[in-house]
C-alpha cells in the first residue's frame, strides 16, 4: 500500500498537460484551419470570375452598347485595376475603389459636357466630377501611405555654422595642408582695417618735454 502511495505522490508532482488550446502554438489563418475548398464546393475560376464581377457593377454602360464595345470598357477597366499592382488585400480594395471613382469621375465630366442642358445641370455634373477627383486624390494618397510612400526622412550628415550664425547643411569637405577650402567661409575676404573716423590732433614739436631722471 506504502508502495502504491508513492506512486500516486510522484504521478501528482509531474506536470500536467497544456490544454488543447494552447498547445497549437500561434493561431493558424482560417484557410489554413478550415480550408475554405473542403467545405464549400467551387473552383478557382468561379472565384477569380466572381472578382471581376466587381468591376462591371462600377461601370456606366448606354442604351444600345453592343457587346464587343461593353467588352472594349471592362477590359480597360481590369488593365487600369492590374496596372495598380495591388500587393496585399487592402491595396486590392482601394484599387477596385480607385477604379470606380475614375468612371464616375469621367461619366460626370461626359454629362457636363452633353448640350442643350440647363446652367445648374452642368454645374452640378462639374461638381460631382470634383468631388470624385478628389476622392481619387485622397484614395492614391491612402495608397502610398499604406506602402511607405508617404513619408519622407531628411537624413543630416554635417552641420557646418558659419561666420554669423548661418548653419549649413550638407556634406562639407575639408581641405588639406596648402589647399583652400570650399565654401562660404573660405570665400569670403578677410576685414579690412578702416581709419578712424575721429582724426587725431597733431603735436607741436616744440611743447614736447623730455624729462631726464638723474640717479
Amino acid at each position: 500500500m506504502a508502495h502504491i502511495r508513492g506512486m500516486a505522490r510522484k504521478k501528482d508532482q509531474s506536470p500536467k498537460a497544456k490544454p488543447a488550446e494552447t498547445a497549437l502554438g500561434v493561431r493558424l489563418p482560417a484557410h489554413q484551419l478550415l480550408p475554405f475548398d473542403k467545405i464549400i464546393k467551387t473552383s478557382s475560376i468561379a472565384v477569380e470570375r466572381e472578382k471581376l464581377n466587381e468591376i462591371p457593377g462600377l461601370l456606366w454602360f448606354p442604351e444600345g452598347l453592343d457587346e464587343a464595345a461593353r467588352n472594349a470598357r471592362i477590359i480597360k477597366a481590369v488593365d487600369l485595376l492590374e496596372s495598380v499592382k495591388p500587393a496585399d488585400g487592402i491595396e486590392a480594395m482601394l484599387a477596385v475603389q480607385m477604379v470606380g471613382t475614375h468612371a464616375a469621375a469621367m461619366e460626370c465630366l461626359r454629362r457636363a459636357m452633353v448640350p442643350s442642358q440647363t446652367f445648374e445641370g452642368r454645374a452640378s455634373n462639374l461638381g460631382h466630377a470634383q468631388k470624385m477627383m478628389s476622392l481619387y486624390a485622397r484614395q492614391l494618397a491612402a495608397l502610398d501611405k499604406h506602402r511607405g510612400k508617404g513619408e519622407q526622412k531628411v537624413t543630416v550628415k554635417h552641420v557646418h555654422v558659419a561666420s554669423g550664425g548661418q548653419a549649413i547643411v550638407g556634406n562639407v569637405e575639408a581641405g588639406t595642408a596648402g589647399e583652400p577650402q570650399s565654401g562660404p567661409a573660405a570665400s569670403a575676404p578677410p576685414p579690412s582695417l578702416e581709419a578712424p573716423s575721429v582724426p587725431l590732433p597733431a603735436m607741436d614739436p616744440g611743447k614736447v618735454r623730455t624729462r631726464v631722471r638723474r640717479k
